[in-house]
Parts: structure tokens; sequence; C-alpha cells
């Protein structure tokens, strides 16, 4: 029964690591999106006015799940680790409970944009992990450890300073992994498109009408009719079913002279560039004259260029004002230009509404060296290869190392107190 017990409790430990490390990782790699999903919730809650310290709530929720799935991974500080899974997962089981029976929001966000889960999957999830926690906990005696006591608070420092240069990578340039429909190589028309046979929405006609200062919602078989006493005030469809959303499914650009030109931007088959800032009020503006190099190389090649924004038309006319900017900007939704590119203002390239590339502001100097020459004529051309998985790769590789010299160390320093050990016993003889 010990043993069983001691088996469970190892399985438990390895299945919470392995998640807490994931969940951790995926928010780091995508810090910013972490940031408008903490957002989101705080929004959600009335507590709007915390929003300036998302990004350090989201840095402080990612760096302690990565390490504490280490910790566990590890077998660092066991009963300290094991607690501390225990109360986090209480809370957060606690906290998604209420999530899914109000649904503030439609995505926990707990796994990022690499695993979308549902409310209740994600309550299902805790809850599940919730048992984990208490089944490790319950077990009072030492399990499998990788590190001893001296070289253990090293390597959670380790994945610590690890998963913050991770962050702080992503966070100075692009996510190193990108795990949204925006991601280079993808084509934006293709992922617009509805498969055939997909499920539509089932929707419902909704009549209100109004009575001696009384609004009433009728469907089509009860609502007043010949009734004159009631007074039709609107009609409104509400949705049964969700059917079938493709994976971009906002993405309309809005010319303040042609109206919308998605269709003819996304079937250019040449190149377009696209200026993107979600509020121009907040945009960096070190880079601004590189993006007007960039606008002037586009115009001289015969390159379309846009600026794709959601601010108002009165701060559009001040940045054009004061930047004489000769491009146009369009207007589209602001989720889907955080959603197009981590970085106010980047850049996109796209042909035939297939992305290209992205630059953030600060990366702009790898594309303004290549502007002597046709597009045709540069590897801007062609859809980028994933260097963020080379990257991310790279820094999990450093993580190892360091952990493997940790490893070392105790290693000598286990050899040194047997020979201590050793010669003691040999002294005492």
């Amino acid at each position: 029964m010990k043993k069983g017990h001691k088996i469970l409790a190892l399985v438990s430990r390895l299945l919470l690591g392995i998640t807490f490390v994931f969940s951790g990782f995926v928010k780091a790699v995508d810090p910013l999106g972490s940031t408008y999903k903490i957002q989101d919730y705080l929004q959600a809650f009335g507590l709007g006015f915390f929003d300036q310290y998302a990004l350090f709530f989201s840095f402080v929720l990612f760096c302690l799940e990565f390490v504490l799935g280490m910790a566990l991974l590890l077998g660092a500080a066991q009963r300290f680790f094991a607690w501390l899974a225990l109360v986090f997962m209480s809370l957060m089981t606690l906290l998604t409970l209420v999530i899914a029976l109000g649904n503030p929001v439609s995505d926990c966000g707990c796994f990022g944009d690499a695993l979308q889960l549902s409310n209740w999957q994600t309550f299902g999830k805790n809850i599940f992990l919730l048992l984990l926690s208490l089944i490790l906990i319950s077990f009072k005696e030492p399990l499998y450890k990788v590190f001893g006591k001296k070289t253990q608070k090293w390597a959670c420092l380790v994945c610590l300073l690890m998963v913050l240069l991770v962050a702080i990578h992503s966070l100075r340039h692009l996510p190193m992994l990108d795990f949204r429909p925006y991601k280079t190589g993808n084509s934006i028309p293709e992922l617009m498109q509805i498969p055939p046979g997909a499920p539509q929405d089932s929707v419902v006609m909704e009549y209100i009408y109004e009575k001696d200062g009384v609004y009433q919602s009728f469907g089509l078989e009860n609502y007043p009719a010949g009734d004159t006493t009631w007074h039709f005030v609107d009609r409104k469809e509400r949705i049964v079913r969700k059917g079938y959303e493709p994976p971009i499914h906002d993405f309309v650009l809005l010319h303040p002279v042609y109206g919308d030109i998605t269709e003819a931007v996304l079937s250019d088959s040449s190149y377009t560039f696209l200026w993107i800032s979600y509020k121009l009020e907040k945009a960096n503006r070190s880079a601004i004259q590189d993006f007007l190099q960039i606008q002037r190389y586009a115009a001289d090649r015969g390159y379309s260029f846009y600026g794709l924004t959601a601010s108002g038309q009165e701060i559009i006319d001040e940045w054009t004002y004061e930047y004489d900017i000769p491009f146009d900007f369009c207007t589209v939704d602001e989720i889907t230009l955080k959603t197009m590119i981590r970085s106010n203002p980047g850049l996109m390239l796209i042909s035939n509404g297939q992305i290209l590339h992205k630059w953030a502001w600060r990366d702009l100097s790898a594309l303004t060296m290549d502007l002597d020459a046709p597009l045709e004529e540069t590897p801007w051309s062609k859809a980028a290869s994933n260097k963020g998985l080379v990257v991310a790769s790279q820094f999990f590789a450093l993580v190892v190392i360091a952990l493997c010299f940790l490893y070392l160390f105790r290693l000598a320093s286990l050899l040194w107190e047997y020979k201590k050990k050793k010669k003691q016993i040999h002294q005492n003889k």
C-alpha cells in the first residue's frame, strides 16, 4: 500500500510539474498576450484601474508557474512546493468556478494561445490538478530528487532566470513561438474561409415590445400579434448554438475614402506593407523614421503601404500632421490588431494574403539594410522559417546545460562528503 501511494505521489508530481512548466512557458513566450488576458479579467471583475499593472501580474504568474513546475520535476524543497501547488490550485479552482458560472470571459487563457479551453473545461482541468496536489501533499515521506539542499535553490534560480530571459526577449521583439492565426507563413484568406458542411450559427428572432413602460421579449410563437396595447420596439437575433467560427473572422480594413478594401489588399499579388498600431496614442515613436524610410522604398518600387489602427480620426490626423505621413490609415478592430502583432507599432509584409514577415519596431534595421533591391531579390520575398523555435530551443539548451553543471557540482559535493566521512572513520580506527 505504501509503495503504491509513493508511485501515485510520484506520478502526481510529474503530471503537475509538466502542466505548470507548459502553462508558464507558453505564457512567457507571449507576455503581451498574457497581459491582455489579465486585463480582460480585471475589466470583467470591475478592477480596470489595475490595468497598468497587468504586465507585472503576467510576469509574476508565469514565473510562479514555471519555477513551481520545474521545482516539482526536480524534487526541490518537496514539502514547500507541494503546499504551494495545493494553495495555488485551490485559488485557481475557485476562480475558474466563478468564471465558468458567470462567463465574463470566453477563454481562460491558462495555456495562452497554444491550447484554448472553455471555462468549464478549465474548471474540470483544475479539479483534476487539485486532486493531484492533494495526493502529493498526503505523502509525507521524501520522494526522488535531482539536487540536494545546497544546490536546489540554485537550480530554481536558473529556471527563474531562463523563463525571465524568454519573456524579456519576446517582449522586446516578437514572441519566439507564435500560436496565433496571424503567424508567419499563414494565409489570411484561407483562415477566413468556412469549410463546406461546417455547422452554422443557430439563431432565433426575439421581438421586444413595450407596454405601460415595461419592456418584454417575445418569440415568434408568442409575440402579441393583434394586441394594440403592446408597441413594437426592436428586433434582435439570439444565438442558441454557436456554429463553426474560422480562425480569422474579424479581419476588415476600412479605408477612409474607399471603404472596405479587405478583399483588394488580400488579393494583391504584389507586396503589401501593413504598419500596425492598435493605439497610436500608446505607440512607441522611436522608429518612426525607419517606417517612413520603408514607406518611401515601397512607393518607389510600386508596393502598397497602409497604416492599420483602432485610434480615432483626430489622433490619426495629429500623427499625419506631426510626422508628415504620406500613407493612408485604415480602421481595424483593436483586438484584431493586438492579435496580428505583439508590438506597438509593428510591421507586417504580405503577398496574396500570405504573411511573409513580421517585425517589431526594434527590429526594423534588419529590413532597412536591404532596401537597395526589389523585394523579389531579397530574403523577405519568401515566408520566414520558424526562427523562434530555434531560439526557444537554444534557451532550453542553456538551462539544461546550467542544470547539468549544478548536478555535477552536487556529485562533487557528495564525493567530497563521502571522502571526508571515510577519512574520519579511518582516523577513529
